[in-house]
Parts: C-alpha cells; sequence; structure tokens
C-alpha cells in the first residue's frame, strides 16, 4: 500500500506530526511555547497561541512565527471572555476577520483562519488554543487529534503551574505562621524564663558581696560556700547567655519586600554580635526582591541561621565563609568553616535510628520540601561545608 498518498489511512507526515506534539516540551519543564509550536506544525501553520485567564491575570504563551505583539494583542481581543465564558467546544474559524473574540484573537496571532482549541485544565475548561489552519474541517483527522492532543498537554502543563502556584501560598502563610510562633515563643522566654535567670544571677552577686564583706570584717565563712557560688554564678550566667542567644535566633525577621541578601545580611549580622566568630559574605548575582519566594527567603534565612550556630556551638569556629550565587535555575547558598568538623557518615542514619542532628535533618528537610537539594562536606579537624540549592519556583516554569 501506497503511504505516502495524503488520503492513506496513516498519512507519515500527520503520524510525524502527533509524535512531533507528544514529545515537544518533554518532562517536568514542558514549555507551553513549544507545546503551541508543535500545535501549529501539526495544523499545517505557522503560529498558534495558548490563552490561559487566572485570579492573578492572564498569560499569553506564543509559539514563534507570530507577530512580536501577538500576546499583548491576543490579550486584549480575549479579555471579554472569563473562564465560564470561553468556548466549551473546538471551533473552526475561517475568516479571521470576524468580530467574535476567537477571530479577534486569530488576527492578533497574524492568522488568517484557524481554529479554537479548548484547554482542559482538571474538570474544567481553563484555558484556549489558537492555532493557525486553511482548512480546518478539511485537515487529516490525525493532524486534527495531534492538535486535540497539545490541547491536553498545555493543560497538563497549566494545571502543573496552578497547582504550585497554590501550594506555594500555602507554604508561605504556613512558614509566615511559622515565624509568627518563633516570634512569640522569644518574647515567652524573654519575659519569663530569661527574666528569673536574671533575678537568680543577681541574687548570686548580692551573696557573693555579702561574703566579701563578712571576710574582710573577719567573721569566718565555709570553706566550699566561695567555689560553690563560682561555680553557681558560672552555670546560672551560661544558662542566661544561651537563652539570650536562643531569643536572637527566634526573633522573627522582616521578609516582605526585602532582597535576599539584605535578609541574610541581618542573620549573620545577628550572629557576629552574639559571637566572636567572624563571617565573610559573597553575593554572587542581582537577587531582586520577586526573584525568590517569599518560602525560599524564609527557608535560607533559618538555614543560614542554623548552619552558623552549628558552626560556632558545634565546630568551634572562628572564621565562616558565605557565598550565596544566583543562577538561571535557582539560588545556591554555601556556608564553609574553619572548625573541628566531624565524621558525616556517623552522622548518617542507621538501621532506622538517625544519629544525625536533630539541626542538619531540619535543614535538609527544608530544602527538600521546596524541591532543592541540600550536602554537608566535612571532615574532623578539616572544617565543614554546607550546600543549599532551591530551584526557581512560586508557579514561575521552570527553565525547559
Amino acid at each position: 500500500m501506497d503511504q505516502t498518498r495524503p488520503d492513506s489511512p496513516l498519512d507519515p507526515a500527520a503520524v510525524r506530526a502527533l509524535v512531533e506534539v507528544t514529545s515537544a516540551g518533554a518532562g517536568s519543564g514542558a514549555s507551553l511555547e513549544e507545546i503551541a509550536g508543535g500545535a501549529a506544525a501539526a495544523a499545517g501553520g505557522e503560529r498558534a497561541a495558548i490563552w490561559a485567564p487566572g485570579p492573578e491575570g492572564t498569560e499569553t504563551f506564543v509559539a514563534q512565527g507570530a507577530r512580536p505583539d501577538a500576546a499583548e494583542a491576543i490579550g486584549r481581543a480575549l479579555e471579554p471572555l472569563t473562564v465560564p465564558g470561553i468556548p466549551q467546544a473546538e471551533a473552526a474559524v475561517p475568516d479571521a476577520r470576524a468580530p467574535d473574540p476567537p477571530a479577534c484573537a486569530l488576527a492578533a496571532l497574524g492568522a488568517a483562519a484557524g481554529v479554537a482549541v479548548p484547554v482542559p485544565m482538571g474538570d474544567v475548561v481553563g484555558a484556549l488554543m489558537l492555532v493557525e489552519c486553511a482548512d480546518w474541517e478539511g485537515l487529516d483527522p490525525l493532524r486534527r487529534h495531534a492538535v486535540r492532543v497539545a490541547a491536553a498537554r498545555a493543560g497538563g502543563v497549566l494545571e502543573a503551574r496552578r497547582l504550585r502556584r497554590d501550594l506555594e501560598r500555602s507554604m508561605e502563610q504556613i512558614l509566615l505562621t511559622d515565624e509568627r510562633m518563633l516570634g512569640r515563643m522569644g518574647l515567652d522566654i524573654h519575659d519569663g524564663p530569661t527574666q528569673q535567670l536574671s533575678v537568680a544571677l543577681l541574687e548570686v552577686q548580692l551573696l557573693e558581696a555579702e561574703l566579701g564583706d563578712a571576710q574582710a570584717s573577719g567573721q569566718p565563712a565555709p570553706a566550699t560556700l566561695g567555689p560553690a557560688l563560682a561555680r553557681i554564678y558560672e552555670t546560672v550566667g551560661g544558662a542566661l547567655h544561651e537563652m539570650r542567644e536562643l531569643i536572637g535566633h527566634l526573633r522573627p525577621a522582616q521578609f516582605e519586600d526585602r532582597r535576599l541578601t539584605e535578609i541574610l545580611q541581618d542573620a549573620i549580622a545577628g550572629f557576629e554580635r552574639r559571637t566572636d566568630c567572624q563571617v565573610e559574605a559573597t553575593w554572587l548575582g542581582e537577587f531582586p526582591v520577586n526573584g525568590v519566594s517569599i518560602t525560599q527567603r524564609i527557608t535560607f534565612y533559618r538555614i543560614l541561621q542554623e548552619t552558623l550556630t552549628n558552626a560556632h556551638r558545634h565546630g568551634n569556629a572562628s572564621h565562616v565563609r558565605v557565598t550565596v550565587t544566583e543562577e538561571c535555575a535557582g539560588v545556591g547558598i554555601e556556608v564553609a568553616d574553619d572548625g573541628v568538623g566531624f565524621d558525616v557518615e556517623d552522622a548518617a542514619p542507621r538501621g532506622g535510628q538517625t544519629l544525625a542532628r536533630f539541626g542538619l535533618d531540619g535543614m535538609r528537610d527544608r530544602a527538600q520540601v521546596l524541591g532543592g537539594s541540600f550536602a554537608v562536606v566535612s571532615e574532623p579537624d578539616a572544617g565543614t561545608t554546607v550546600r543549599v540549592f532551591l530551584p526557581r519556583w512560586g508557579g514561575v516554569e521552570a527553565p525547559s
């Protein structure tokens, strides 16, 4: 049988179009522009676009070959439509000069004719795909199927984007609630145990003064009383210092409308005020306010706080180097100290029992819940290096 004839059951060109649509932008980085381009090729045209309205405005994804201002013009043409008003069935548009919104949008795309295909998102039609096509009704059935497949793939990508945005908003609320709770805990500690420890320390100081006055006047005192008071003074003083350090650690930062570098610098400045450890910070990137979501800013801030605390408290470090790098794929932070280090293998989970420090587990969990990575490199007497990377997120489509 001649498979090259246009009217053959399986036109090879139509099969190739279906394969290209199916594989366009495959993977987690599926590109809506690529999917639109595959739909245009399947329909025998050069132009296609996907229009997606939402609560935060509309988005338009245009395949290559369209007019430079096509996305904006399509948005204006389809502005009268809302999600319930999107056509529920595909509709051929033989003349883009017609006055209805899909025809106006095709004209804005630069097409003379085409088809408007609804894009399913879950249980509803949530977007519209516009594809240039000279004769939709006369098109090979397999090519029409390829266009519909492209619309379904676009719906899957848009639904995943919507779910990511919803998850990001939910996590933002959770983390901000956690920050408020931490702030409240800090205030409670300051107003309760810290005040009591301060009073106890003052009482010890008064006892020491009275003991000194008694000894100066020749009154005898037990030989063990002075050393005992000194030990009490040291213990209570140390506890008070730890409590104040904890309060500083719990103090909430201002995350809204601030660049990541400013927020992390707050953590570094607070750490240097509380310790004798020096921190050298390097910022590699622009770090715009909207370039890193609030959830990521909170996560980086808390991980840096914990890492610096570990370097000082457990590593006895005197110098820490912090490097924050902005990349197209996301943001990474590296914290390297000159402390005593530790055996990472000994700190790894074994036999269902975790031997890792609680702080390391918490930092790893914070990074992984945002789709990031967390790694620790350390050896005894060789310092410790912590690396964290968080990908671009917050509803922003991952680079393909």
